[in-house]
């Protein structure tokens, strides 16, 4: 049976696999915020043009300049298709890592979990062996003081 010191090798190697994961998901969850932002400030100003361009069809704005306006809404909406692939592709990554991240914890818990036990197995038979040592000599002192 493995001892408590192959185990505790076995629960830093788990540990450092715990910690590479949390790095990996902290990078992840990085990544996707930084896109997740690229794509709300492109949410953001096609509502901002949108607004200009309404503002311009309702007013006397020239054609040259609704159509510019439009042609810029358009170039906008083609950003975001792309950005949401991109943020769709990186929550997936974020997920993934997390999951990961999730298993390693679960695997250095389980390792936790043997050694605690084993510790308990070995206190428990210290103390069964002083019991035994203790009781051996109490049977010897009654013997030798029963004989006198």
């Amino acid at each position: 049976m493995a001892t408590i010191k192959a185990f505790n090798k076995i629960l830093d190697h788990q540990e450092q696999l715990k910690s590479q994961a949390q790095l990996a998901y902290r990078q992840a969850a990085n990544d996707f915020e930084v896109s997740a932002e690229k794509l709300f400030l492109l949410l953001k100003k096609k509502e901002q043009v949108e607004k200009e361009y309404n503002y311009y069809l309702s007013s006397s704005g020239s054609v040259t300049t609704l159509a510019t306006h439009y042609a810029f809404i358009e170039r906008i909406k083609e950003k975001i298709k792309y950005v949401q692939i991109e943020v769709n592709q990186k929550r997936a990554v974020m997920e993934k890592k997390q999951e990961k991240l999730t298993e390693a914890h679960v695997e250095v818990k389980k390792f936790e979990k043997i050694i605690e036990k084993k510790h308990r197995k070995e206190q428990d038979k210290i103390k069964y062996l002083e019991n035994q040592t203790m009781d051996e000599i109490s049977i010897r002192q009654y013997f030798n003081h029963g004989n006198r």
